[in-house]
């Protein structure tokens, strides 16, 4: 990286963070790669979220980033703008804030307002990017740091990285791999910022949207292909706001699939119809689909408590 970003001491500048990850993440990202620069995260704004969406990871931002800076907590989305006055923020950073931002507030500071979004933009607009990229079988996904307008996830592309999605990976793991890369993201973000670059403009041709999914998709139908149920459980992350696994019927019980595993056809019996138990020990359980046969690895009888069955 250049050293485009540094300035004099009085044109250093002043970052707000507007997150509620778990953790405090985005904070601790922001922080470590503006400071270097001698710029300066001034405060923070979390937030419990709309009532139908509560989310407790707000303590969690509370928490960490208030060791270091002033911390907002607000569900006042329209009074916003008022506040960050206070800070008088040369540029905001948002990543994972559960509100559509008014415009004055993504137009106060002198240098914009840029989004973190997780997931190759315009591919997976909205806010279950990681669940729609499971249920799209896509190869791969990755972070988007994109200059925010007044349109949902539609701004120029500032800086953008991918990572691979293999057949094992689950929200969990996907995240593992996407976290590591966004210092070096936000690093090129910031480069561009400081040159007062726009980015390039989304592909409308390209833009898919990823709304909260229907009820329906957490019923497995055995008929369909093994590695499209496999997508479908793993698409049910247990992330945020997203409950984990899908339920299937499986030699009479009724079960809360968890986690799965591919299989090859090799040493099992061809010709069973969809939903018939090949195998079933303590450590998994394989059931035939209507394209090959799928290893339970993780589950959960319905009417049981809290425990898992796990190989």
């Amino acid at each position: 990286m250049t050293d485009v970003t540094k300035r004099p001491r009085d044109e250093y500048w002043r970052v707000v963070v507007l997150s509620n990850i778990q953790g405090g993440v985005v904070f601790h990202h922001v922080s470590r790669v503006v400071r270097p620069l001698g710029h300066k995260v001034v405060g923070v704004v979390t937030t419990p979220g709309p009532k139908r969406l509560y989310d407790p990871a707000y303590l969690d931002v509370v928490a960490e980033a208030a060791r270091e800076t002033e911390v907002l907590v607000t569900a006042r989305p329209s009074k916003l703008a008022s506040m960050l006055q206070v800070w008088n923020p040369d540029l905001t950073v948002v990543g994972g804030f559960p509100w559509k931002l008014p415009p004055e507030v993504v137009e106060l500071p002198r240098l914009g307002t840029i989004n973190i979004h997780p997931s190759l933009l315009p591919r997976n607009r909205g806010r279950y990017t990681l669940e729609w990229t499971f249920r799209h079988g896509d190869a791969e996904t990755g972070f988007t740091i994109q200059r925010m307008t007044p349109q949902f996830d539609r701004g120029p592309i500032l800086a953008q990285n991918s990572v691979p999605i293999e057949d094992d990976d689950d929200g969990a793991s996907l995240l593992d791999k996407m976290m590591p890369t966004l210092p070096a993201l936000l690093s090129d973000a910031f480069e561009r910022v400081a040159r007062e670059e726009p980015g390039e403009p989304q592909d409308e041709s390209r833009a898919t949207d990823s709304p909260a999914f229907e009820p329906e998709w957490r019923e497995i139908d055995w008929a369909q292909p093994a590695r499209a149920i496999h997508n479908q459980v793993r698409s049910w992350t247990g992330i945020r706001l997203t409950p984990k696994g899908a339920f299937g019927d499986v030699g009479g019980d009724r079960l809360l699939i968890l986690r799965t595993r591919l299989e090859t056809e090799e040493g099992h019996e061809s010709g069973q119809p969809p939903g018939t138990v090949i195998d079933r020990n303590a450590e998994s359980i394989v059931v035939q689909t209507g394209e090959g046969p799928l290893r339970i690895v993780e589950w959960k009888g319905v009417d049981e408590g809290p425990e898992t069955k796990s190989g």
